[in-house]
This record gives structure tokens, sequence and C-alpha cells, in this order.
């Protein structure tokens, strides 16, 4: 058999097992998978993906979703992809979360079957761009680019597992939203208590100068009315 490099791209596919859940997924729960096992894991091809090496096409961020590589199927009764895959990196390790269409029974199931973790498996079709051969008889992919994902019912690689706690971009972004709200909300309803106490509060309970006025610490520069307020009861307190 030949081992020299390969010069030619050949597409191959590389199945991942997935963690099953203990329990199922709750509605609308998006889920995330792993696309690559560890540099030193071989696939059931023999191959193995060096760190870094799977990369998306140029100014893409999402690749066609596809059942069980169906593309590549003549026999296939649907061969359309069911959704696209959006992909993104944590700490150089490319992930993915489903994004079905639900145009036709096809998607819809698949996406109802790996909502409920009965399919909990991908698999990746891509572009060999640089290559060696190894001990194995396969190859370790030095570059590759990422073609499409495919949901499959039939996982190969152990170590390669469903993410389930792991969030999406959007939903750190909607979480990093909400806790601005958040903290406004809490801020306008402090400044508001800080009014009423003010109101509220007795002229002799006012700190006095020298000469008997009341007198008022000035805020420090960029200060504002709560942080001022908190920071006079610190003060007032170690009193």
């Amino acid at each position: 058999m030949d081992r020299r490099p390969r010069t030619k791209r050949s597409t191959r596919a590389l199945k991942l097992k997935l963690f099953e859940p203990t329990a199922p997924a709750q509605a609308n729960t998006p889920a995330v998978f792993r696309l690559v096992d560890p540099p030193e894991e071989y696939d059931r091809d023999g191959d193995r993906m060096a760190a870094g090496a799977l990369r998306l096409p140029v100014g893409e961020v999402d690749v066609p979703l596809f059942w069980d590589h169906s593309h590549q199927d003549v026999t296939a009764a649907s061969r359309l992809p069911v959704g696209r895959a959006r992909i993104w990196f944590e700490g150089g390790e490319p992930l993915m979360s489903p994004v079905f269409d639900g145009v036709g029974e096809l998607s819809q199931l698949c996406a109802e079957k790996v909502q409920a973790g009965t399919l909990r498996a991908c698999s990746i079709g891509y572009l060999t761009l640089s290559a060696r051969p190894n001990s194995r008889g396969g190859e370790d992919v030095q570059e590759a680019e990422l073609l499409e994902v495919s949901i499959t019912g039939i996982p190969a690689k152990r170590s390669a597992q469903r993410l389930k706690s792991m969030a999406t971009p959007e939903e750190v972004q909607q979480a990093f939203e909400q806790m601005g709200k958040d903290i406004a909300e809490v801020k306008a309803m402090v400044t508001e208590l800080v009014a009423m106490v003010t109101k509220l509060a007795p002229p002799d309970e006012a700190a006095k100068g020298a000469d008997g006025e009341p007198t008022e610490e000035p805020p420090a520069e960029g200060e504002d009315a709560v942080t001022k307020y908190f920071r006079s009861l610190v003060t007032k307190g170690g009193k």
C-alpha cells in the first residue's frame, strides 16, 4: 500500500461517540457537540487529526447539517441538509450546535431525537489539505477544511463526548445582557431608596462642620449618588 503523503484532497468522515444524558434534555435547550478527538487518538479508519488542524471555510461560521452523510448516499430518501451546523472554537477546540430548519419530516425527526437524547453522535466530512502516513495505516491530518457535519446513530469514538453544560455564544451574550438589565434595575431601586432615606432623615443626624453647620463630604470624581451614599454609610459607621 502506498504510504506517501497525499497531495490530492480527499473527503473523509470522522464519527464520534457523544455522552448519553442521564435525563432527557429540556425543551429548546441547544445541544453542543465536540467535533474532533484528542490528537493522540485514532479514529476507526486509523487516522488522527492534529490539534488546530480543522478549520472552517473562509468567511463561514456554519456548514450544512445532514443526517448520516445522506448527501453521499445515492439511495438515501433525502440528500438535502436538515439544517446548519453552527461552529465555534473554545480553547482551540471546534464545537458544534445543530440548528435544524424544521422543513420536512426528516429534519423534524432528527431534531426531536437529538433533543430526546436518542441521537447523541455526530460525524464530520472534511477535505484533507495536509497529512502524512502513520503507523496504523492511516494518516495524521495536519490541516483540513470542514465541509459538513452529520448527525449519526452509529458512533465510533468513545473519547469524544456531547457537552451537557456548555453554553453557546448566543447564550453567553444573552446572559451578559440580562446581567446588565438586572444591575440597572437594582441600581434604580437603591437610588429610589436613597432618596426616601434622605427625606426621612432628621436634620440633627447630619454631620456638622466646625461652625456647627451641616456639612457634606464631596463625592469623588465620577462618583454617582448611589456610590456616594454607601460610602457615607461606611464612613459614619466607622466613627
